[in-house]
């Protein structure tokens, strides 16, 4: 007996045309790569995005909820002053950062794949002292900055103590080696777990003081809880991973990490540049705003600096989730083989700059209005602007993580070093001249240089990778 014909398909034209090429494309992507053959990274990284999504998504919404609530119980005035705190504090954590858990996933991949656990241990012990050394003098830099430059950050002087308060509460919720560890594990879910903790109490607080007390001192105590609590979920979460992986492995004389791993110093300075970079780019505008216009004006700015963080934040989903894989491909395959996986990732938050640029226009004061009421509709010309500038940040958020992975850790200094030098020029010079709508051009200027040096950068990384070994 001869088989049955198939059946027809009976599905719309558009369907079968369109549909199937889209779902072709997506196959597509996660398919083996002609250089590489290994189909699992780009999966591997869609994973752990889904999972850095869920967490980091879940904030982002939630966010929206608290500055709600914040910006309606405190008003441009005191909202102004509670942005200047917080944008000082992550101004100064950012200089003595060594944003730690790129260095313990880098060559704690090299020792998983050798199987030298001491000195995985070792690693982990060194990372965990430099973050704490590091916590202790940012506290000391913030009494000193508080007492004797207030008055360049617009501070009223009866917030100085509520200020110092909240500094060291922020300082020592230091939670950059438990979450290199469960990155390097690749346990997404945990740290989706972890992340979870700040937005929910941020939340949950901020609609308890709405209703009780709403001032500026309970929003920073509730800001402070918050993450000293997802700290030590962080630590608790990384300690089990660890002894569930290792047991308890030897991590006596930790200061051999200098010698065992190789690049070791580069890699803590271009991780500290890259965060300082991105830091000051983020909240030094709003302090400089602060100081030349008045913190009403500084809370305007930041308030829509805050709305255009969910363009950033997409952008940085992207680069926490390939920078793990891309470094564990080096270890493995060399340079072919990030190079490759670069260029998918490329594509991607190429289209999504096309999505979210005209998303922000059509979306941007009907957000204001919901969410802040008519005191915040100044926001708007900021949010365009600096919308612009977070999508221009979207496009490179594959280059770092590659740079990164391929050892090419002073290229990224100087790239930092430039795009934080042409900020700061920027708003030199446009700040007195256009007011504060010239520190968000400023930082449109800094974000469109960043961009030429690392597609430049990532240019020439490309090429070499085509080149015969």
């Amino acid at each position: 007996m001869e088989p049955a014909p198939p059946p027809a398909d009976r599905r719309p034209p558009f369907y079968r045309t369109w549909i199937d090429k889209g779902t072709a494309a997506v196959r597509r992507l996660g398919a083996p790569s002609a250089d590489t053959g290994d189909q699992r990274p780009f999966r591997r990284i869609m994973t752990h995005l889904s999972w850095i999504l869920g967490g980091k998504g879940y904030g982002a919404i939630l966010s929206l909820f608290y500055l709600a609530i914040v910006t309606r119980g405190l008003g441009p005035a005191a909202y102004g002053s509670f942005a200047l705190i917080l944008s000082s504090t992550l101004v100064l954590q950012a200089i003595l950062n060594f944003n730690i858990w790129q260095v313990l996933v880098k060559y704690g991949q090299e020792h998983i794949h050798s199987g030298d656990h001491p000195a995985l241990a070792r690693l982990i012990r060194f990372c965990t002292a430099v973050d704490l050394a590091m916590a202790l003098l940012g506290i000391g830099a913030a009494a000193m900055i508080l007492w004797l430059g207030r008055g360049l950050l617009g501070m009223p002087a009866e917030l100085v103590w509520t200020a110092f308060a909240y500094v060291v509460l922020f300082m020592l919720s230091i939670r950059n080696v438990p979450r290199g560890i469960l990155r390097l594990h690749s346990e997404f879910s945990q740290t989706f777990l972890a992340e979870a903790v700040v937005p929910t109490l941020k939340t949950l607080g901020a609609v308890v003081a709405f209703f009780t007390h709403p001032s500026l001192e309970i929003f920073l105590i509730v800001w402070a809880g918050s993450e000293m609590a997802s700290t030590l979920v962080f630590w608790w979460l990384a300690n089990r991973s660890c002894r569930r992986a290792y047991g308890r492995p030897d991590g006596r004389h930790w200061w051999r990490v200098w010698r065992e791993n190789k690049g070791l110093p580069e890699l803590m300075v271009a991780s500290n540049f890259g965060t300082m970079a991105y830091t000051v780019a983020q909240q030094l505008p709003v302090l400089l705003v602060g100081s030349f216009a008045g913190a009403t004006e500084a809370g305007i700015y930041r308030l829509a600096h805050q709305l255009t963080q969910s363009i950033t934040i997409m952008a940085g989903f992207i680069g926490l989730a390939s920078y793990t894989e891309m470094t564990n491909i080096y270890v493995k395959q060399g340079l072919r083989g990030v190079a490759s996986l670069y260029v998918r990732l490329t594509l991607i938050a190429l289209g999504l700059f096309l999505l979210l640029a005209p998303a922000t226009v059509l979306l941007g004061k009907p957000l204001l209005l919901l969410m802040s009421g008519p005191a915040f509709l100044g926001a708007y010309p900021f949010l365009l602007v600096l919308g612009l500038a977070a999508c221009l940040q979207m496009a490179t958020v594959s280059c770092e993580p590659m740079l990164m992975a391929a050892g090419r850790s002073r290229l990224i200094i100087g790239i930092r070093l430039a795009g934080t030098a042409t900020l700061i020029a920027a708003i030199y010079l446009m700040l007195p001249t256009m007011g504060a709508i010239g520190a968000a051009w400023s930082k449109v200027l800094a974000e469109t240089v960043t961009l030429l040096l690392l597609f430049g950068a990532s240019f020439l990384i490309l090429r070499e990778s085509r080149m015969p070994s």
